[in-house]
């Protein structure tokens, strides 16, 4: 996630000393669906049901939008009429920027990173399909002395500013009835969060996975609070370009069908997909284990029923009540105008 992810990228740094495998918004990796030589299609007539739609997809070394680097190499983008470039970014920053000056017509993003996008630069974006929420791979941790987040009232906690994990502990707050000003922020990089824990320089972090299955085995550490306790708040979804889509309209089946063929192959070819992942995000096929098991994706099915329950429009409120209190969103997103999973 989503949506994000600093976690992998210090995983990268941890087991190799360059990062000569990974993209930029300039000189960035990339993998193709159909062919090496791609057409990214932004202007032109509106396709047909049978013509092969060419863009370029963008994605950060997330293992939640991992099904996406395996449908290029199974081909599967191919069989369901697509012609796609998955191009690797590092940053937030280098994919945002290509998205909006339409070098990728489809980004992979955390749900709140979207909201974003269309509440402080006005992008026209709709998002197709929810890939993920985080469950037990991002957390708030602290030692066995905390009995509660009600506790952290007073306390230090450490936890990287503008993330997902700033996202779930002020959720975790709120639930608690605790003001943020009541909390003594300590702001750090995620992979420096739980070893501050650990020193007694802070009396919480949050933080993801693998982090946390690491600092839970050398501590007296427990977990407070997850993304199990809020579904859908740390989450992620493909974003499309509005007008992209509304040239190519097919695009959106055709990329649901894709993500749903693609689970079913991983699921029946686990060791092959897990090797895919691990080449493309850096991360040790060992580690992908404990934050596969710290994660949910979502079938085209499951995410439907949670548009038709109103499931994923009220996850997506609640995010956005959040960044607004934050100050952090300039205008409210017209949220049901976005989510186009159906």
């Amino acid at each position: 996630m989503l949506k994000k992810k600093w976690m992998l990228l210090a995983v990268i740094c941890l087991t190799a000393l360059t990062l000569s495998a990974c993209g930029s918004s300039k000189n960035g990796s990339a993998d193709t669906g159909a062919s090496a030589t791609k057409t990214n299609e932004s202007s032109g007539s509106a396709s047909s049901e049978s013509e092969t739609i060419s863009f370029t997809m963008g994605v950060e070394p997330w293992i939640g939008y991992g099904p996406w680097w395996i449908a290029a190499e199974q081909g599967i983008f191919k069989k369901n009429g697509l012609d796609v470039t998955v191009e690797n970014f590092n940053q937030d920053a280098d994919i945002n920027a290509a998205f909006a000056s339409k070098n990728i017509q489809a980004a992979n993003i955390a749900t709140h990173t979207a909201i974003k996008m269309v509440g402080n630069n006005d992008l026209a974006l709709k998002g197709i399909v929810f890939l993920d929420q985080s469950e037990k791979a991002d957390a708030v941790l602290a030692s066995s002395k905390i009995g509660s987040v009600a506790d952290l009232k007073g306390k230090k906690v450490a936890f990287e500013e503008g993330t997902t994990s700033d996202l779930l502990f002020r959720q975790a707050l709120a639930e608690n009835n605790i003001k943020p000003e009541e909390v003594t922020f300590v702001y750090m990089p995620a992979s420096d969060a739980g070893l501050a824990l650990l020193s007694g320089k802070v009396d919480a972090a949050v933080t993801y996975e693998p982090y946390i299955s690491t600092i839970k085995s050398k501590g007296d550490v427990k977990i407070l609070y997850s993304g199990e306790n809020s579904p859908g708040l740390i989450s992620d979804m493909t974003v499309i370009d509005a007008e992209f889509l509304s040239k190519h309209p097919d695009v959106k089946g055709k990329l649901q069908k894709v993500w749903d063929e693609t689970l079913t192959y991983w699921k029946a070819n686990q060791e092959e997909g897990n090797k895919i992942l691990a080449e493309k995000s850096g991360i040790p096929a060992e580690e992908l284990p404990v934050i596969l098991e710290g994660l949910q994706f979502f079938t085209v099915a499951d995410q439907q029923q949670m548009a038709d329950s109103g499931e994923l429009l009220k996850a997506a409120e609640n995010i956005q009540g959040i960044l607004t209190n934050q100050t952090v969103l300039k205008k409210q997103v017209d949220l049901k105008s976005m989510l186009q999973i159906k």
